[in-house]
């Protein structure tokens, strides 16, 4: 486990995404699978359709601290899982398409401007792919709501509790917006789960005592977000992968060993994790609040879960 001695004052603020990613529309995206179909390959396509934000890209930072797309996801690591195992019933194949952005806001994702689609926006065009491939989706995943709390900085040096209530409840509404208008493009029998998120601000607990404090008080705050996530997702009917436990986010109490000198020669679980899961410790990389490979691995694995059930 890599874990810095302490993080930079400014450590929260220095998590910008700096990753342009440019995006073909739906009908373009339609077009090469269908050409990719035709040629000797007389499977029948269904799909799995990521929307959402970085993590949905699986961004991560290169050896410079860059960020930048990758295909080393959740989507990619939850795809490649399941692929195998949904081709094994008849004589049909699997594809991913990724739709994600990073950075993206719940006004980008219904109105576009972050990053290029035919359809103006990312919403507009997941829904024209889910109506264009109507009883082909087999499963759509969705992670939406972070970098709208995140832009609010209910969590600073201090935490806002006011402003995390009120940005979870922009978020609720928001979302269940979202949820409806691909509910309504999707098929019935297409499978739509939700994500909701870790906790990067824990990373403050190397600092100092202030840090912890922070760490501990953040901690609240996220759980305000990924409550208002739940019962939106739950109304909508939609189940949702809960990478919050999965993360440890919570978890103060239980204690783990690291290599570092007193007093981070023990951390909270949820410390180490955050360290281990995200760039949030890297000294040469972060700190990024993108997951690691491991990371996206464990998120794909929350994912995994609700399938399975």
């Amino acid at each position: 486990m890599n874990i810095l001695n302490s993080l930079p004052g400014n450590a929260l603020r220095a998590m910008t995404v700096a990753a342009v990613l440019s995006l073909t529309g739906c009908d373009a995206v339609n077009e090469a699978v269908d050409n990719a179909r035709d040629v000797g390959n007389d499977a029948e396509v269904f799909y799995y359709v990521s929307v959402g934000t970085s993590l949905s890209v699986g961004v991560q930072p290169n050896g410079s601290g860059v960020v930048l797309p990758t295909d080393d996801g959740y989507p990619n690591a939850l795809y490649n899982t399941i692929k195998p195992i949904f081709e094994l019933t008849g004589n049909r194949e699997l594809r991913l398409i990724k739709l994600g952005c990073p950075g993206e806001t719940f006004e980008t994702f219904a109105n576009g401007g972050s990053c290029l689609y035919l359809e103006g926006s990312q919403l507009a065009a997941a829904a024209d792919f889910l109506a264009d491939n109507l009883g082909s989706v087999h499963l759509v995943t969705i992670d939406m709501g972070a970098n709208d709390f995140r832009n609010a900085d209910c969590v600073d040096t201090t935490v806002d509790m006011d402003c995390a209530n009120n940005t979870a409840m922009q978020v609720a509404a928001d979302l269940a917006t979202v949820l409806t208008a691909l509910q309504d493009a999707a098929d019935p029998a297409t499978t739509i789960i939700g994500v909701n998120y870790y906790n990067p601000f824990l990373a403050t607990w190397l600092e100092d005592a202030d840090g912890q404090t922070l760490a501990i008080e953040s901690a609240q705050a996220v759980a305000v977000l990924n409550d208002a996530l739940g019962s939106t997702y739950s109304t909508s009917g939609v189940p949702v992968a809960d990478v919050a436990i999965e993360f440890a986010s919570d978890d103060f109490s239980t204690m783990v060993p690291t290599s570092l000198p007193p007093p981070n020669d023990m951390v909270p679980l949820s410390v180490s994790n955050i360290c281990e899961y995200t760039y949030m410790c890297d000294p040469d990389r972060g700190p990024d609040l993108h997951p690691t490979d491991v990371g996206y691995g464990v998120i794909a694995d929350a994912i995994e879960v609700v399938l399975a059930n």
